[in-house]
């Protein structure tokens, strides 16, 4: 975070005010036509030196993967590449800390979170991955930490940073700081704000341009990712969402396992449950290829039954 130079009374004034419209014109959604004028106000006003950035290991990452959403039908798995990113020509939509065109691998730590993330329906096939840094790599990254969960719990991590980032504040000059914490709140209540599943993608326009200023036009530090609380646990828990060349040289494939979810929070009866078929921890690097056996967690007959149905193991 860098900001020498104090605002005005003015400056500060029109800052807020123009934030502040910012906040109104976005509260209850954003339609097409006023996507370009967002992001020119936003570009206009916004000097994005202002953000905290910090250094550390993940050492192991979790993604989920819905099959059919890959290859169409509950069909097992073989590329490791479809258990990745998507390639950018294929990204339409808006994410939240992507824009389209724009590729982005988001992680979490642990199934609980990625499942409430991912919302698998009923009868899915899902393949869930496990990555390890490689080396002890770091990843340089802006966390997003401002809000706590709604529940009155404290999200120790969004804490720790909130108390830095105060610290910081106070190496600025007085209206400065006021303008920077101001635009940090903004900043987080973008990525903290809660949209029904599959509205429009373009609600997620402010937080997704600002992920494509810390990930790309930050121009004190190479930011590498985003951790950020997820919105679907509340913010109690934390995702991360990193650049692809970037993940792809500090990340490798240490196990894969496939499940199918029987059960979902739509049921009305708690959260997910899922039927574990199989796991795999053999892989072809080479070739980008997961080793499968034919062994399986259910038993033969239950495994004739699904082929039955329609899901495919070859």
């Amino acid at each position: 975070m860098k900001q020498k130079r104090d605002f005005s009374d003015q400056e500060l004034y029109e800052f807020r005010t123009i934030i502040n419209y910012l906040r109104g014109l976005t509260q209850n959604g954003i339609f097409s036509e006023i996507t370009h004028p967002i992001t020119k106000i936003l570009d206009e006003a916004i000097d994005f030196s202002w953000y905290m950035y910090d250094v550390q290991e993940f050492p192991e990452i979790v993604r989920l993967t819905i099959n059919k959403k890959i290859l169409g039908s509950n069909k097992r798995i073989h590329d490791i590449n479809h258990l990745k990113y998507p390639p950018s020509h294929l990204v339409k939509s808006y994410g939240r800390c992507n824009q389209p065109g724009q590729s982005i691998l988001y992680a979490s730590y642990g199934l609980l979170s990625i499942l409430s993330e991912m919302k698998p329906e009923l009868g899915d096939l899902i393949t869930i991955s496990t990555w390890r840094s490689l080396d002890n790599a770091t990843l340089t990254f802006c966390p997003v930490f401002k809000n706590q969960p709604p529940d009155g719990t404290i999200n120790l991590t969004s804490q720790r940073y909130e108390k830095h980032f105060q610290n910081l504040l106070k190496e600025l000059p007085k209206n400065a700081a006021i303008a920077v914490e101001f635009l940090n709140q903004f900043v987080a209540d973008a990525f903290s704000k809660r949209f029904q599943h599959n509205s429009n993608d373009i609600n997620y326009l402010v937080s997704a341009y600002f992920a494509n200023q810390m990930l790309y036009k930050y121009k004190e530090h190479n930011i590498e990712a985003i951790f950020y609380p997820s919105v679907q646990q509340k913010l109690a828990f934390e995702n991360l969402a990193i650049k692809p060349e970037v993940f792809d040289a500090k990340y490798r494939l240490v196990s894969v396992k496939e499940d199918i979810v029987v059960k979902t929070p739509r049921d009305g009866d708690g959260g997910y449950f899922q039927q574990g078929i199989s796991k795999c921890e053999n892989f072809d690097f080479d070739n980008d290829t997961i080793l499968w056996t034919d062994k399986f967690h259910q038993t033969d007959e239950s495994m004739t039954e699904y082929t039955k149905v329609g899901y495919d193991f070859s």
